[in-house]
């Protein structure tokens, strides 16, 4: 198989088909949470966005379930005294995975992003 992307013909990694799959499917949620640098507890409310996920359409309250769930996982981690930022990204990705998976049934990819203040 031959793959044309914009201007270049080729190989293309299977990650990067298995990703825009994923995306062009389920889409992405992005999730901002502002931390503090000191004990890792949240400063701001997360935010949160959605691009391309056609089953949010008239259940507008899920995000803010969802920005309940990362607060949730936020309160847990600064219990765990969690104050890293790699180790902190994968637990709210791991923790958001299930929660949306549990309430929607469908697998987005989930991209969070941890802000140190």
């Amino acid at each position: 198989m031959v793959f044309v992307d914009g201007v270049d013909i080729g190989d293309v990694a299977d990650v990067a088909l298995r990703d825009r799959r994923m995306l062009s499917a389920d889409g992405i949620f992005i999730i901002v949470a502002t931390v503090s640098e000191q004990d890792g507890s949240s400063v701001v409310a997360p935010e949160v966005l959605a691009r391309g996920v056609p089953f949010l359409d008239g259940n507008a309250g899920f995000v803010d379930e969802l920005r309940d769930a990362v607060e949730d996982s936020l309160d847990r981690a600064a219990s765990e005294r969690i104050t890293e930022i790699d180790v902190l990204e994968s637990m709210l990705h791991d923790d958001l995975a299930a929660f949306i998976y549990d309430k929607l049934k469908r697998r987005p990819m989930v991209l969070p992003v941890v802000v140190e203040v």
